[in-house]
């Protein structure tokens, strides 16, 4: 015992003393690595380096948090027969890619609002100018609790990421006033509309884009000197032609004439133009996601045209902005622009509110103001408004309720727009190329009293239609009530009115004996058909020429026709012999020949 522990001390002097040999080490730990498990017979090294391989190759996201599953995965593999040469892949779920979007959604939202916590009180004591600016966003958690006690709205869970969507969207863009519109179905995914007002910044900066664009090029104001140009022309040949015709007497038979070479007259509608941003149908900005937290969408203006196309033709949604839209007519553009005239439509529909809900002034003196003539001026909600009462709200006479959404006429504007100055222009080109076709066939001799008659256009009668704040009582429609109206619930004190279109199912109105009322829209954004959907017919094609018997197909004669055609063509029978006459010269040709 003695001698061991006077040995120690010199075992522990002689091990301080040695350097560390790094390749032993490594050495020492693969073997340690490479021990073999006495159940499976692997070892962890081999484990590793599978584990390893399959990261690099794969190069999935976030390896630390699913690293067990890989772990396991390699283990499996294993068990596989030899000739097995799939490989699974390892794809992270979608509510994974969805959680993250809304993830990072809630983090901006959260950050903006603890900035505001953060400011003193001097601080928001001066900032309260400032407050005025911020955008205003409509409380869709309040209005979805009386949507959900009416028997619509939408899920708690998703009204409430929609509502943190409209704050982001409220963060994000330059917008002054926010409000969920609505929510459109899609055959591959749905659409999410947020209805906003522009900053005025924003709607100066839109209006001069909008300008720029309406601003003539070099060369595009000379049209109708270059349609003058083109008439005296092709007056000028036609003239010159008729003259060398005169001239050339032929002295030869004159084979029968054929018709002038068609010359076609017909001239294109002028193109309606499109209203201004921040007015008639372009007064709100809609911006669309398919999910919320996804980045929020513009878009564009609705143009006359392609509302007038989004009447006649009948298309689901597919959830692709840049998905092409085949219908006849033919609709220029993408789902975008045919999701927003359709939103055009339904807005000019289905906003309703209660009588006396909004008002153009302020709401303390009631100001003497046509509604025909009011166009396109702004409203807000009445502070003074003080409700009408459930039984009143559910009248089926609807007088209790109106229209706060403009009325969108036939041209596909809220605004009537003459086009009488475009139609003479075109008249003028129609008449010019009338004359020189008329010219070639015969020369005109017209009075130029009768000229100028038929050059201007016919009178043309200014569309209109139901004003703002119309009621609903004068809604008109051929299959039946365009409203349907009920009560929410009478229990507990917490009645509400509730009222349905026909017309665009899915939109939903409601309204308290209070100062609540709100409207929205879930549906697929396609008006009721009660018959049935007819396509538009095609047009029928133009007459190239005029029916005549120089153009008209004449029927193959039969065999008797021709029978009868040739014994009326046959040559005249040779005049008759005298008897006499003949007898004689026979005689003596024979007397001559003895």
């Amino acid at each position: 015992m003695s001698q061991s522990f006077l040995l120690e001390p010199d075992i522990i002097a002689a091990t301080e003393n040695v350097m560390p040999d790094l390749n032993n080490d490594l050495v020492l730990a693969k073997n340690f690595l490479k021990q073999q498990s006495a159940a499976t017979g692997d070892n962890l090294y081999d484990h590793l380096v599978d584990l390893v391989h399959k990261i690099l190759t794969h190069k999935p996201p976030d390896v630390v948090d699913n690293f067990e599953q890989y772990s396991w995965e390699v283990k499996q593999e294993k068990l596989r027969p030899n000739f097995d040469l799939l490989n699974d892949v390892y794809l992270s779920p979608p509510q994974l890619a969805i959680a993250r979007k809304m993830d990072e959604m809630f983090k901006l939202v959260a950050s903006k609002s603890q900035k505001m916590q953060e400011q003193g009180e001097e601080e928001q004591e001066l900032d309260l100018e400032e407050e005025s600016d911020k955008p205003r966003i409509t409380d869709l958690i309040d209005h979805n609790y009386y949507f959900r006690q009416a028997g619509y709205g939408l899920p708690d869970s998703e009204c409430y990421a929609l509502y943190i969507a409209l704050n982001m969207l409220a963060i994000k863009e330059p917008v002054a006033t926010v409000r969920f519109f609505g929510k459109i179905f899609g055959t591959k995914a749905n659409y999410y509309v947020a209805e906003t007002d522009l900053t005025i910044e924003e709607l100066d900066r839109r209006i001069r884009e909008f300008d720029m664009k309406d601003m003539p090029g070099e060369g595009e104001g000379l049209d109708e000197e270059r349609v003058q140009e083109q008439g005296e022309e092709h007056k000028d040949i036609l003239g010159e032609g008729e003259e060398e015709a005169q001239a050339q007497k032929p002295k030869e038979p004159v084979p029968p004439k054929l018709p002038p070479i068609p010359l076609s007259t017909w001239q294109p509608k002028p193109t309606i133009p499109v209203e201004r941003p921040g007015q008639g149908v372009n007064k709100k900005v809609y911006w669309v996601c398919n999910l919320p937290g996804d980045p929020w969408t513009c878009l564009p203006d609705a143009t006359p045209e392609q509302i007038r196309v989004a009447r006649l033709s009948l298309r689901a949604m597919t959830g692709d902005l840049d998905a092409e839209v085949q219908t006849f007519p033919l609709f220029e553009g993408t789902e975008r622009h045919y999701l927003r005239a359709q939103i055009a439509r339904i807005a000019a529909a289905t906003s309703i509110s209660p009588q006396g809900f909004y008002t153009f002034g302020s709401g303390e003196e009631e100001e003497d103001i046509d509604l025909e003539e009011a166009g396109d001026m702004n409203f807000n909600q009445n502070p003074f408004y003080q409700g009408h009462t459930i039984k009143d709200l559910v009248d089926p006479e609807l007088a209790y309720w109106v229209h706060h959404g403009r009325h969108i006429l036939k041209q596909g504007r809220t605004i009537w727009w003459n086009p009488r100055p475009e139609m003479q222009a075109s008249c003028l080109l129609a008449v010019l190329f009338n004359c020189a076709s008329r010219a070639s066939v015969k020369i005109a001799n017209r009075e130029e009293g009768e000229e100028e008659e038929d050059e201007n256009p016919p009178s043309i009668e200014a569309e209109t239609g139901p004003s703002l704040f119309a009621p609903l009582s004068a809604d008109v429609s051929t299959s039946g009530p365009t409203w349907t109206t009920r009560v929410g619930s009478v229990l507990g004190g917490r009645a509400l009115a509730v009222i349905r279109s026909n017309l665009w199912p899915g939109a939903v109105a409601y309204a308290t004996d209070g100062k609540r009322s709100e409207c929205m829209y879930v549906g697929w954004g396609l008006k009721n058909e009660p018959p049935n959907f007819s396509p538009l017919q095609l047009p029928r094609p133009q007459e190239e020429y005029s029916v005549g018997p120089e153009v008209m197909e004449m029927a193959d004669p039969t065999f008797a026709d021709e029978e009868v055609y040739r014994i009326a063509h046959l040559p005249p029978a040779p005049p008759a012999e005298i008897p006499g006459e003949g007898g004689e010269e026979f005689s003596e040709e024979e007397e001559d020949e003895d």
